[in-house]
């Protein structure tokens, strides 16, 4: 679906409309010769479909779908199991941004926003002195829930985010078929990726912001379902492709899916997930051309996975298994890292922020629950504790998570259910133990217990979203939260 066309004047009106001023210099702290920090997002995109956790395509085994990531993590640290805060973009996105789980920042559900008094990563860099910048693909990380906190400039960048009344009718102003047209557009538009590096790379180029300090945060789209990836990625990665297969049948949920199809759907979403990473591999040959690039701090994580099935489910904002909460976290920063590290450590992708900043020499980002990682390849690889949430009420759906190393506990607070598995047995979580709570002779009961009550009590006070029941009904006819 060809894109609604951005005129340059909306581009800059829109980065300056969404924009987040910058503190007078007497407020902020110098930081001279500091390194430039990326964090980038790649929403939906599950750990175990990428080349650097030993993945191969079906129908082009020979074929990579994460090259260049592959190339950070040989010389930066992988974590090899992290997990997302939630299943679903808002939530886990704020978590990311704040260092913060979802029972803590508070946004379980869309009609919340941040609560201005907590402050992103962006804050942080943007108080040291940095020039900052945003660049998004979806509409969950539209301002309107506080995620231009922070940021000089935080704007869409692909077009159909990319106009003043596109900004409005997602701020729920009850214009249901600019809504419509919006989510219609985010799913099918197939070449977000590049819009937002050629935005990224203009601001970089704009006053030479390359040359200092800056702080950048992307967010990449593509991998999120429906699957349309261009044409030639396509062919790459289903080369017997006979077009029966239309990247939009995974969510028509009414309909089953015929043998092989599901397989296919695979290998489109394999493409997207190449295409993204060939579009953050571009960024980096321009920042290789500038001559920074080994000064760059990098760390590449995402949202959450998609569900193929395993458990009965297409998608994601579903369930807590692995399949939608195991993702992909790597951190490259020549001099400052051992190459080639692999943590073995359960971590949070909440923590990824936190590391950032401690890598940059900033001092340490307190005040969440969230931390640094570091000390997991300076000192001892040990698994941290790991909180998941997700809240759907209007499905009868509230989960908790707990995780540490192997061991993973889901309560469901609706069936008044707490089951645990043991992954380093039962990796595809096929083989659940049921307990309790309050078992005081399971040890892993106990600690599941203390961290739920102990995430509970860090909640903070949030904002809401004013939202029409229209925009409630279309959003969620788009295939987003009914919450």
């Amino acid at each position: 679906m060809p894109s609604r066309t951005l005129s340059l004047f909306c581009a800059l009106l829109l980065g300056l409309v969404l924009a987040c001023s910058r503190q007078p210099d007497s407020q902020q702290q110098k930081t001279p010769q500091a390194r430039p920090v990326i964090l980038i997002s790649i929403d939906s995109l599950r750990a175990d479909h990428t080349t650097p956790y030993g993945y191969h395509p079906q129908f082009a085994p020979q074929e990579q779908t994460m090259p260049f990531l592959d190339h950070l993590a040989r010389e930066g640290v992988l974590f090899e199991h992290a997990e997302a805060t939630a299943p679903w973009t808002l939530a886990s996105h704020i978590s990311i941004l704040t260092g913060m789980h979802p029972l803590e920042h508070g946004i379980r559900s869309r009609k919340f926003s941040l609560d201005p008094k907590i402050d992103l990563v962006s804050d942080v860099f943007q108080k040291a002195g940095y020039a900052t910048a945003g660049f998004f693909s979806a509409p969950f990380l539209h301002p309107v829930w506080g995620f231009h906190h922070g940021f000089d400039v935080y704007m869409p960048g692909p077009d159909y985010l990319g106009t003043l009344d596109a900004a409005e009718a997602l701020a729920a102003s009850g214009k249901g078929e600019k809504v419509e047209a919006i989510h219609a557009e985010s799913h099918t538009d197939n070449r977000t990726g590049e819009q937002v590096v050629k935005r990224a790379l203009a601001w970089l180029e704009k006053d030479q912001n390359y040359q200092r300090p800056f702080f950048l945060f992307l967010h990449f789209w593509d991998p999120h379902y429906d699957y349309f990836p261009p044409e030639n990625y396509r062919a790459q990665f289903l080369p017997n492709d006979d077009g029966s297969v239309v990247g939009d049948e995974f969510m028509q949920l009414d309909r089953p899916l015929a043998a092989g199809e599901l397989d296919q759907l695979k290998a489109l979403y394999d493409a997207e997930i190449r295409y993204t990473d060939d579009q953050i591999a571009r960024l980096w040959q321009q920042l290789e051309a500038w001559g920074i690039a080994d000064q760059v701090i990098v760390g590449i994580t995402s949202d959450h996975g998609d569900e193929f099935l395993e458990h009965g489910q297409r998608g994601h904002h579903l369930t807590l298994y692995e399949e939608v909460m195991h993702v992909p976290m790597v951190i490259h920063a020549p001099g400052l890292l051992p190459a080639g590290t692999r943590i073995q450590a359960s971590v949070s992708n909440r923590d990824l922020a936190p590391t950032l900043v401690e890598l940059a020499g900033l001092p340490s980002w307190t005040g969440r629950s969230g931390h640094s990682l570091s000390t997991l390849w300076t000192d001892a690889d040990v698994d941290q504790g790991v909180i998941m949430d997700l809240l759907r009420p209007t499905r009868r759906i509230e989960l908790r998570g707990y995780r540490r190393g192997p061991w993973k506990g889901i309560l469901d607070n609706y069936k008044r259910k707490f089951v645990i598995f043991d992954l380093a047995k039962d990796a595809q979580e096929q083989n659940p133990r049921a307990s309790n709570l309050a078992d005081k002779k399971d040890p892993f009961a106990i600690e599941t217990l203390g961290a739920m009550q102990k995430a509970q009590a860090t909640r903070h006070e949030t904002g809401k979203v004013a939202e029409t029941a229209e925009m409630t009904n279309l959003l969620s006819e788009l295939g987003y939260t009914d919450d």
